[in-house]
């Protein structure tokens, strides 16, 4: 765990190496993983400018080399150097558009659409391709895809069994190919309802 959720600290991390997760806990102990993170990206950003405790949690999913650059100093580069400053607004702005697509996805689409639009969105972000077919090199687990996925593990297993099915992934530990990307978006937006699972009607928001 590098930073976590709730801590006054202000130093921001730059990811050298490895990937992350960003996560956020409700009271009840339920996760949400926010986002991936990886080589280029900075850490702990809000915290440093506006001071407040830390809004998410950072544990590593792989192994990570880091930067630690101070609140204090972080915040001297903002106010003298205005091409990092609107660097730091050109994240900012990503992050919060990504944020409303996700809002968008656990309001309006089933548990089955959700882990196919996170699929799709990973193999473009962190996939390799690799012949025909798209290989998402992301350490991710089960549980943790489910998180991401804001629905419970037992719902996206089935999700997961019927895109195996129909031929649109092949799952190993750890690893997801997309052998049919063409496949997975049409289930993405609806147009192969019949691939839905059983825990689609009964867990569409879990």
């Amino acid at each position: 765990m590098l930073l976590h959720e709730g801590d006054l600290s202000d130093n921001v991390l730059v990811v050298e190496q490895g990937w992350v997760k960003v996560s956020s806990s409700a009271p009840s102990g339920k996760q949400v993983v926010l986002g991936i993170r990886g080589p280029g990206d900075l850490l702990g950003e809000l915290g440093a400018v506006d001071g407040r405790p830390r809004s998410a949690t950072i544990t590593a999913i792989s192994p990570v080399v880091a930067a630690t650059v101070q609140g204090t100093a972080f915040r001297a580069l903002l106010v003298d150097d205005g091409a990092l400053a609107f660097e730091l607004l050109r994240t900012v702005v990503a992050r919060l558009r990504e944020a409303d697509v996700h809002r968008l996805d656990y309001g309006a689409y089933t548990v089955t659409q959700r882990l196919a639009r996170l699929l799709l969105e990973y193999g473009r972000r962190y996939g390799r391709t690799d012949t025909d077919r798209v290989v998402i090199v992301l350490p991710l687990t089960q549980t943790e895809l489910a998180d991401a996925a804001n629905a419970s593990r037992e719902a996206v297993a089935k999700a997961f069994r019927k895109l195996r099915t129909i031929g649109a992934i092949r799952t190993a530990r750890r690893c997801v190919e997309l052998l049919r990307p063409d496949l997975l978006a049409e289930v993405a937006e609806g147009v192969r309802p019949n691939v839905y699972s059983d825990a689609d009607a009964r867990v569409p928001n879990r």
